[in-house]
């Protein structure tokens, strides 16, 4: 048998013989072994891949959760120890002292924000722009770039949009306001400039975690002299206001309390200035927004009757607490269906246009820049209180 020859191109060149079978053999097996090798590596590089992936997923979703709802922490972390909230050492306060600011919780950041206020700092009261952040320990005062004009207003986070909207109150002229709206981004605050924009001063604002919308209810219209009350109720989606027309609302009125119920999803609304010949019963009563239309509930328990009280929701105790009445220093809670006296004493003494926020990081409320009696004409102190759960405690 003739073994079968290749040929080179080249006829100069001597022809050479096939290689040994087994050469090939062996060369077919290594090529073989490489292309398996290559593949489990890919493999291996693929199953790796994947899991830091769900691990980082797993990380980011867990803080997107915490930065948009600040109300998920079931129980007080013990990282976070009462006593070293409530016994904290002697922290810087905010400098002026001042009375009527703006506050909220900023999950994002962990940190509460504090803007504006009435100062003292001339021999007339002066309004400030200045922001301010507590971050579980102590106030630092901090410097954007750029900052809303010196005017009173109210604060909210927007957990939808992850960023704190600042809606501050401008009067132009006898019977026009001109409102602004800001948003803080943890580093500097900018103007929004939604296509409609309610008018009125002294409006109540609140977060719906339910519906991921801002309610702003209320508030007053100054004419020449006076201030024509109103009871209207708008949702901010994040980019622009709706108002809203509810089968029922509770009467015109200003400065009432209003703060989100996660335990029972609903915003609560209370008290607040009426006009005139109902201010008491205004004062006392009790609404709930479902977000659709809101209810008046008459439980037993009324706890004081007052336009500037406090309502802040505590999400470890999962709890509404009411404070801050002028002429009573006791704490109440709601439970869904009525108000309950919590303690007979021991919170903030001096109330009067102070502001409250939930801090989320430090599980506890603070209240800070009481002004005191208004009755007394009493100046803005520097005062930070903390409720850890289960007392007031006064920071020194």
């Amino acid at each position: 048998m003739k073994e079968k020859l290749f040929f080179s191109a080249d006829p100069g060149r001597a022809p050479h013989p096939s290689p040994p079978r087994s050469n090939q053999s062996n060369q077919g097996r290594g090529r073989t072994l490489l292309v398996m090798s290559l593949a489990l590596l890919v493999v291996l590089i693929v199953v790796l891949s994947w899991v830091a992936f769900q691990l980082y997923a797993g990380t980011e979703k867990l803080s997107t959760q915490n930065a948009s709802s600040p109300h998920l922490i079931p129980t007080r972390q013990a990282h976070v120890p009462t006593s070293t909230i409530a016994n904290a050492t002697p922290v810087p306060q905010v400098t002026p002292p001042r009375s009527d600011s703006a506050m909220t919780y900023d999950p994002l950041h962990h940190v509460v924000l504090l803007f504006g206020g009435t100062t003292t700092e001339a021999t007339d009261a002066q309004q400030t722009n200045e922001t301010w952040a507590w971050n579980g320990h102590g106030w630092k005062q901090l410097h954007p770039a750029s900052s809303p004009p010196a005017l009173q207003g109210t604060m909210v986070y927007d957990a939808a949009s992850q960023r704190v909207i600042l809606f501050l109150y401008q009067v132009q002229s006898a019977g026009k306001v001109a409102n602004e709206m800001w948003s803080w981004d943890g580093t500097t605050w900018q103007q929004l400039y939604p296509e409609t924009m309610p008018e009125a001063v002294g409006a109540s604002m609140a977060y719906d975690e339910a519906r991921h919308e801002i309610v702003l209810f209320g508030g007053g219209v100054p004419s020449m002299r006076t201030v024509t009350l109103i009871n209207t109720t708008w949702t901010w989606d994040g980019m622009n206001w709706r108002r809203q027309y509810p089968a029922t609302s509770p009467s015109p009125r200003s400065g009432a309390a209003m703060t989100y119920d996660a335990a029972h999803q609903q915003i609560i609304l209370y008290g607040g200035a009426g006009d005139g010949s109902g201010a008491s019963s205004v004062a006392s009563e009790t609404w709930i927004w479902d977000g659709m239309t809101w209810q008046q509930h008459n439980g037993a328990g009324i706890p004081f009757q007052d336009q500037n009280v406090r309502l802040v929701y505590d999400s470890v105790t999962q709890q509404t607490l009411l404070f801050g009445a002028t002429n009573s220093d006791a704490t109440w809670t709601w439970n869904g269906s009525q108000w309950v006296r919590t303690t007979a004493h021991g919170a903030p003494t001096t109330p009067y246009l102070s502001a409250s926020a939930y801090d989320n990081a430090a599980q506890s409320v603070i209240v800070y820049a009481a002004q005191g009696d208004s009755k007394m004409g009493a100046t803005p102190v520097s005062q930070t209180w903390i409720w850890n759960g289960t007392v007031w405690k006064l920071q020194p």
